[in-house]
This record gives C-alpha cells, sequence and structure tokens, in this order.
C-alpha cells in the first residue's frame, strides 16, 4: 500500500464519515458504474467511509434490454433500452406474456445481489430509471384501456411508442404490485429517482410530451398533480407492502409549466423538478452525473473532471435540500472523485483561490510540488474543454450524437455515398439513429433527422467551439508532460501516461466532429454543379480550393483512423466505451472490432478516391475496373 493511500486510511479511521460539512444532509446517496458484484461492493464500502447513507443500484451497468428494438426500421427503443423499468425488472403477473421473463430475472438477481451487499455494510439503496416507460404494442391490443400517452420523438421514431396510462386504476395496480415484488427482493431501496417525458417515458396530456399533451380522452380532465400524486402514491404503497419504511420519490425532466405549483399537492418525500412537496422546497443537491449522455467526453473515457465536480460540490453546500447525491459518472478515475470529496468538506472552497488551492493539494498528491502546478492547469484546460462539449449538446453533445448515434467515426466519408455497395454500408447503416429517408441517412449533416449545425452559421459556430477544444486539449497533453517529470510524480508516470494517450484519442474525436460538419457542408455546396469548371484557365486545372478542402478532410480522417486502429490494438487500457461483444453492439455503443472498422473505412475512402473529380468534371470516365 502506498504511504499516501496509509496515511488517508488512519485519517479516515480517526474521523469517520470525514466528511462533517455534509453531516446537515439526511441522505447521502453515491452512485458509480460497477463491472461485478466485487466492484459494486468495493465502491459501496468505500462510499461509505465518506459518508454515504444509500448507493445507487441501478447505473448504465445492468444489461440492456435489447428486446425492445423490435422493429428493424426504428431505432427509437435505442434511447429507453438502458433504462431499467419497474416492469422489466419485476413484471406484474399479468404483464408477463408480453416481457421476456429470463431478462427480468437475470436483472433482479443482480438488484437483489447488490442489495445483498449494501445489507452486510449497513447501507440502503437508491434507484433510477425512467417511467412510465413504453410497453409493446401488444400490450394494449390486448388491454386497449391501459394505452397512455404518446411518447416517442416525432423525427427519431418510425412506429408509434406508447406508455402505459397512468390514470387508469388497472394499471397503478400493475405498478402497485411491481413496486412490491421489487422491494421483495430489494427493501433496501428507500430512493427512486424518476426521468419522465423522456427516452420512452411520459405521462398523460403532459406539456413536456414531444408529440404534445396526449394521453387518454377519458381522463384528459385529470389534474397533473393527481397524476403525480397518485402515480407515486402506488409505487410507494407497493414498497410498504414489501416492507416498513420510506420510499421518497422525485421525477426529473417533467418539462412541466410550472412544477413547483404542482409541488405543493404532494406529499413530503414526492418531488418535480426538485421541488419536493407540499412546501416546494429543494428536494435534492446533485454533483456529477451517471449517464453516459451527461459526460461530455464520451465515447472516450477516463478524462477527469475535477474541476467540474468541485464547482457542484460547492454549489451543492449552499442548498438546503436535505439529499445529496454524489454521482461518479467518470468510473476511471473514482480515487480522484473520492479524495475531492473528502477533501472539499474538510475545508469546503468558497472561491477562485482556496478551489484552486483545494485541486493543488490533490494534484501535489499525485505529481509532487514541482508537478502539481502542471497538472491543475492540465483539469483546469480539460474542464474547458467539457464546457464547450457541453454547449454543442442538442439531445447529447455532438460526439454522442455524431461520432457514435450517426457513425461520423466509423462510416466512409465519401462525395457519392449513395453509390457504396451494399456490404460497404451494412457494417455501419443498422447502427444509424436515423428514422427518416435514405437521403436522409447518407446526409452526415442529419443528425437524428434534424440538421441542428447547418449552414454557414451552424458550421461556423461549432467549428469555432471545437477549434478552441483542440487547443485546450492540446494544451492539458503538454502540461501532463511536465507534471509527469516530476520526480515525485514517478509512482504515477504510468497513470498520467494513460490519460495523455486518452487525450489524444479525444483530440481525434474532435476531429471528426469537424470533419463530419466541414465535409457535408462542402458537399452541399459543390453538388449540383456549382464548381464546375466554367473554363480551363492554367491556374484552375489542378488546384480548386473547395477541392482542395474536402479531399484534405478526407485524408485527415483515413490517417486518423489508421492511427486510432493502432491504439486500439496496441493496449488493454480502456480508451473508448465499445460494447463487450459483436451482438451487443447497438445504436448507442461502438462494437468490439471498433479498430477493424477503422481499417475497413480507410479501404472504401480510397477505393472511391477518384469520385472528388466527378464532383468538377462530369465528362471524366472512372477508371476501368474501379469499382470492382
Amino acid at each position: 500500500m502506498r504511504w499516501a493511500s496509509v496515511v488517508a486510511a488512519v485519517c479516515l479511521l480517526a474521523e469517520p464519515g470525514a466528511a462533517q460539512g455534509q453531516k446537515r444532509f439526511g441522505k447521502v446517496i453515491f452512485g458509480r458504474y460497477s463491472e461485478s458484484i466485487q466492484s459494486f461492493e468495493a465502491f459501496a464500502r468505500r462510499a461509505k467511509q465518506s459518508g454515504a447513507t444509500h448507493i445507487v443500484i441501478t447505473a448504465e451497468d445492468l444489461p440492456w434490454a435489447l428486446w425492445m428494438l423490435d422493429e428493424p426500421d426504428d431505432p427509437y427503443p435505442a434511447w429507453a433500452m438502458s433504462n431499467i423499468g419497474v416492469f422489466k425488472a419485476a413484471t406484474p403477473e399479468a404483464l408477463k406474456p408480453y416481457l421476456p421473463q429470463d431478462y427480468a430475472e437475470r436483472v433482479m438477481g443482480m438488484l437483489k445481489e447488490r442489495c445483498e451487499a449494501l445489507r452486510k455494510l449497513g447501507l440502503k439503496a437508491a434507484y433510477t430509471t425512467f417511467e412510465p416507460q413504453i410497453l409493446p404494442e401488444a400490450v394494449y391490443r390486448d388491454h386497449p384501456l391501459w394505452r397512455g400517452p404518446q411518447v416517442d420523438h416525432p423525427l427519431r421514431s418510425r412506429v408509434p411508442r406508447f406508455a402505459p396510462n397512468i390514470d387508469n386504476p388497472e394499471v397503478l395496480a400493475l405498478y402497485r404490485e411491481s413496486m412490491r415484488k421489487f422491494c421483495t427482493a430489494c427493501p433496501e431501496v428507500e430512493v427512486v429517482s424518476l426521468h419522465t417525458n423522456d427516452s420512452g417515458s411520459g405521462m398523460s396530456w403532459s406539456p413536456g410530451l414531444y408529440q404534445g399533451p396526449n394521453g387518454a380522452a377519458l381522463t384528459r380532465h385529470r389534474k397533473m398533480y393527481e397524476r403525480y400524486r397518485d402515480f407515486f402514491g402506488a409505487l410507494r404503497q407497493g414498497a410498504q407492502e414489501a416492507r416498513q419504511g420510506p420510499l421518497e420519490i422525485d421525477a426529473e425532466w417533467v418539462r412541466e409549466a410550472a412544477p413547483e405549483l404542482l409541488a405543493t399537492r404532494l406529499d413530503a418525500g414526492m418531488a418535480l423538478a426538485n421541488f419536493e412537496g407540499p412546501r416546494a422546497t429543494a428536494y435534492k443537491a446533485v454533483v456529477g452525473f451517471l449517464l453516459d449522455y451527461f459526460y461530455p467526453f464520451y465515447p472516450a473515457l477516463g478524462i477527469p473532471l475535477p474541476v467540474r465536480y468541485l464547482e457542484e460540490l460547492e454549489k451543492a453546500s449552499r442548498s438546503d435540500a436535505p439529499r445529496l447525491f454524489y454521482l461518479i459518472g467518470d468510473r476511471y478515475n473514482t480515487d480522484l472523485y473520492f479524495d475531492l470529496y473528502d477533501t472539499f468538506w474538510k475545508n469546503p472552497a468558497a472561491d477562485d483561490v482556496s478551489r484552486q488551492q483545494l485541486l493543488r493539494s490533490l494534484a501535489a498528491a499525485r505529481a509532487g510540488e514541482d508537478g502539481a502546478g502542471a497538472l491543475v492547469s492540465a483539469w483546469n484546460a480539460i474542464h474547458r474543454a467539457g464546457r464547450d462539449a457541453d454547449i454543442l449538446n442538442f439531445g447529447g453533445t455532438l460526439f454522442y450524437i455524431g461520432g457514435v448515434h450517426q457513425r461520423w467515426l466509423t462510416r466512409p466519408f465519401v462525395p457519392f455515398p449513395e453509390e457504396l455497395e451494399e456490404h460497404e454500408r451494412s457494417y455501419y447503416r443498422k447502427f444509424l439513429f436515423q428514422a427518416r429517408g435514405e437521403d436522409r441517412a447518407r446526409d452526415l449533416g442529419d443528425i437524428q433527422g434534424t440538421r441542428q449545425y447547418q449552414g454557414l452559421g451552424g458550421a461556423a459556430v461549432s467549428g469555432q467551439l471545437l477549434a478552441r477544444m483542440k487547443a485546450d486539449i492540446a494544451q492539458a497533453r503538454e502540461l501532463i508532460g511536465k507534471a509527469a517529470a516530476s520526480p515525485a510524480a514517478a509512482s504515477r508516470r504510468a497513470e498520467l501516461a494513460l490519460l495523455d494517450k486518452r487525450l489524444r484519442v479525444f483530440d481525434i474525436l474532435i476531429d471528426n466532429c469537424r470533419d463530419g460538419l466541414e465535409y457535408q457542408y462542402l458537399l452541399d455546396f459543390m453538388k449540383g454543379g456549382r464548381l464546375r469548371r466554367p473554363v480551363e484557365f492554367q491556374e484552375h486545372l489542378t488546384d480548386i480550393t473547395e477541392w482542395r478542402q474536402i479531399k484534405d478532410i478526407a485524408r485527415r480522417e483515413m490517417d486518423n483512423s489508421i492511427v486510432l486502429a493502432d491504439m486500439l490494438e496496441s493496449t488493454r487500457e480502456v480508451l473508448l466505451d465499445l460494447a463487450k461483444s459483436r451482438e451487443e453492439e447497438n445504436i448507442r455503443v461502438l462494437g468490439p472490432d471498433l479498430a477493424a472498422q477503422l481499417r475497413q473505412r480507410v479501404k472504401i475512402m480510397a477505393k472511391y478516391w477518384e469520385d472528388y473529380e466527378r464532383l468538377f468534371d462530369e465528362e471524366k470516365p472512372l477508371p476501368a475496373g474501379a469499382r470492382r
């Protein structure tokens, strides 16, 4: 054990809970992605040392319900399949014919195992998901009055999707039964956090629904507070039938017009948009995140966010909420976030100076006094890049909804994508989050049915942000190198070298997103004969600005693809989030054979290289056998 770890352990034993300043929070909920029950238990044990009272048992680390992708041409359930809804895990009897029970038993077994581990540690559990969540259409064919609101996004779905009608007493009885089963198996669950009106979930007649207010006509007259109150009440009643003790419930992303007014009609321990009933007071303070959706660098992993977490801890320390959530979405730097949390509560930062001093103390423990300044500066550069990434978040960061959902990272950039052969499309086309026509699917600028970065203005603004991010990442890498050179950083050099490698990967993702937007912009500008050679003047024979620009983009993508493939194949360390098996590759996760896909991409782009000539010269024939 390192000497610093021994000292830290002694301090924790001398000062139980370590985080004395957090004691005004009645509940302290920690959460993190866990690869196994062993890693979950180790995390919970460490969180308890920092004062945790509850641990989240439902991160995106449980098996995804891939069976929800029931229509080959409809990508929309991809948003919902990672959400462990209560019906999917603890299925009521009436829904068992419609929901795979092998999946339910597997997930419920894992949740029960986690709660048993918490029981041994004297901790309680928190549960997060999206509700009321879509059900298969067969449910509504057999039980038509159970059909609630249509909840799919009209630009991102091809099949209508409906959540259950919680105004129907029979549906509420299903939820009560499901929660009773859930809490019988997992009696430690005391805190439930729901997201609604998003990702395949929704409340009847809510203005926050993507399709607009809709639902069962027979219950349109009901007040919104009645819906939430009765829904929460059914969940709470089911829990109380299973075991004694509280069940606190909050719903986020409700997008109601005045959630604070609705909250005044709810009971204590029930909340909407962080307003707790019946006085509409703050329900919780949240530091961090759990979902990859909120990680600014995804699909890159392992790039730390200490500045962001420290700023959010400072904000939480000023909150009057009785609950604190500390969610470590970056699971590869867990020790850093624990150290930051404990250090903050012993001596809370309150301004820019004290914040930087706290960060320096953490950096000195990793790179010594000589390297601490460089490491803190690197963290600040990473923070600036993360903030810019958050600006480019419209339904997900550009790296997620472009690089992954639209497979910019693996699909070939070619001038005439409609001419690709089937085997040149199939490896990426089935994973595009694209629910409209094939013309839109071929368009790099079309992101989930929208052109969010369209035209000169969109390309210019996003391009400037991405260029600024590249500069910050380059600075961070230089500073990481300086920190690693400190003699006191000898034991951390491998860790710092890995961070540098991860930053290099993210730099390639920045290029990929900027290239995707610029490539399509240039194609839109060129096609239709706009830039045909009007007269063959000598200076226009071989060098046309736009022609050179689009080829430069394509070459950068080809070269970066090879660099990234080489990096992936040269290490066992995690650089990007990849599916564990080819069967688990899906719209939201890149495949385990990413390196091979990147090399395939380069071969396809090279095959179609002569097509750049065709953008300017319709008369130039293809060379014989060019497409063989």
